[in-house]
């Protein structure tokens, strides 16, 4: 602990790097895979703080680090699904008071044979509104109406499997970002092109008052939760966010290796 403790007080207050994000262009287009999209990326010179030294909160910038130690074996799916879920949908309703939290589509990716694709660098949200409405339907389709007329969240909960040493999650100040920031993309090619109202993820595209943050040096007993599309605000105030390659890095550590689970929180006014 004292060891970690001194690592972390190591750390500078921000590193300077680069964000993918995507063309404005983007708009409308389609993701096939992690990196294999219709449209370009661009790469933009950002300074990504330390988020450890700041003062940010869930409430505030959209996203918190917690203490969450779990012996969940992230390669089995059916320990991760039956364990896993449940813990981090009482995490997340702790965390905002929600009424409900369902837990799904929980991602291994990275580590040595690159799993999912290896970590994702592209500046993103990772749902829109309609398609939202659409897990909701599939996680309770007995209650999808109901649910629907409700305030839905989505939220994530990241976490390295092993201490995180290189390629970080970057995360955005939810109130250093428009509206206009986010691009509606669709995972595959939809059939007739993209109409409004498609169920789509959002990815980001540049703009000079974002400000990121990180968490260097994560350790297994911790989660980063990130606050992401929201019903209830018309505004689009979200947390993107993206692996990003840190320069302090040390060469040659072990690639990161990270589980995430989307969640909807649900919450009755």
């Amino acid at each position: 602990m004292k060891n970690q403790a001194a690592a972390v007080a190591s750390r500078p207050t921000s590193v300077e790097s680069f964000i993918r994000y995507s063309e404005r262009a983007a708009d409308g287009g389609w993701i096939e895979k992690n990196g294999s999209y219709s449209f370009s990326m661009e790469d933009h010179d950002v300074t990504v703080h330390n988020a450890r030294l700041a003062d940010t909160s869930f409430d505030a910038q959209g996203f918190t680090l917690v203490k969450h130690a779990t012996d969940v074996d992230f390669t089995d799916k059916d320990d991760f699904e039956r364990r896993y879920y449940p813990e981090v949908a009482r995490l997340v309703k702790e965390l905002t008071g929600a009424s409900e939290v369902f837990a799904f589509m929980g991602i291994l990716r990275g580590g040595e044979d690159a799993k999912g694709g290896g970590p994702a660098l592209s500046a993103h949200v990772d749902f829109n509104g309609p398609a939202l409405q659409q897990w909701i339907a599939r996680l309770a389709p007995d209650r999808a109406e109901e649910l629907a007329a409700k305030r839905l969240v989505n939220i994530n909960v990241w976490r390295g499997t092993k201490p995180v040493e290189n390629y970080p999650l970057a995360v955005c100040d939810s109130r250093s970002v428009e509206k206009r920031d986010f691009l509606s993309v669709s995972l595959g090619k939809p059939e007739g092109g993209f109409r409004q109202g498609m169920p789509a993820g959002l990815n980001m595209a540049y703009n000079p008052r974002h400000q990121w943050y990180y968490y260097p040096d994560m350790q297994p007993d911790e989660a980063l939760i990130f606050r992401l599309y929201d019903t209830g605000n018309p505004d689009w105030q979200m947390t993107g966010h993206t692996a990003f390659e840190d320069p302090t890095s040390k060469a040659g550590s072990p690639r990161r290796e990270s589980f995430e689970v989307r969640t909807i929180a649900v919450f009755d006014a």
